[in-house]
């Protein structure tokens, strides 16, 4: 490489993991009613260690559709004595607040996020930014200046050997994303 060259997206991508682990960032994942005008069902949190710190079924505002139980394996009887999104709100805003969030889809968790706050007119939680795991892994792995080919979680962390367990819940789907973060920082 000449020094006029950019580095290749792979060492840029693993400064980017290695940055992320060494910052106060939090990894998020919501398991939903579906994908479009969903309502959350369950939220996982992870610290940059590694350490849960929140995990909670919720009570959505509708019924849990058949199609997503067989994704995540959460029931309407699972959730009936759940508190409701309106409920954890303030808790669960107050850990989000001024910190960067780490989704493995950030565009979808966001956009989750968003409109269920919109829906029960709460304020959006005010977090620094919103980091992308997915669109990071598709420029480590594949590189392109495009962002490279997304993967599913699952398939990204066969590629990396990290062990795939309960996949589609909320909690087990941060630690991968935490997993996987580590393996592009080279740890």
């Amino acid at each position: 490489m000449t020094p006029h060259q950019p580095p290749p997206n792979k060492e840029i991508m693993a400064k980017w993991a290695r940055d992320l682990l060494n910052s106060n960032a939090l990894i998020l994942d919501f398991e939903t009613t579906g994908l479009h005008g969903a309502d959350i069902v369950q939220i996982g949190v992870l610290d940059m260690n590694g350490d849960t710190l929140y995990e909670q079924l919720v009570k959505p505002s509708m019924l849990i559709p058949p199609d997503a139980t067989r994704v995540h394996g959460i029931t309407n009887a699972m959730v009936i004595d759940c508190p409701a999104f309106e409920d954890l709100y303030i808790e669960f805003s107050v850990l989000l607040a001024g910190r960067t969030i780490v989704a493995y889809n950030a565009e979808f968790d966001k956009g989750i996020l968003t409109g269920v706050c919109k829906r029960r007119t709460l304020p959006i939680p005010r977090v620094k930014g919103w980091e992308c795991a997915m669109r990071s892994y598709a420029r480590y792995q594949f590189g392109g200046r495009g962002g490279g080919k997304w993967q599913s979680l699952s398939k990204a962390c066969i590629q990396q050997g990290i062990p795939i367990e309960n996949a589609h819940t909320a909690l087990a789907d941060c630690k991968m994303t935490w997993q996987l973060i580590k393996k592009m920082a080279g740890l």
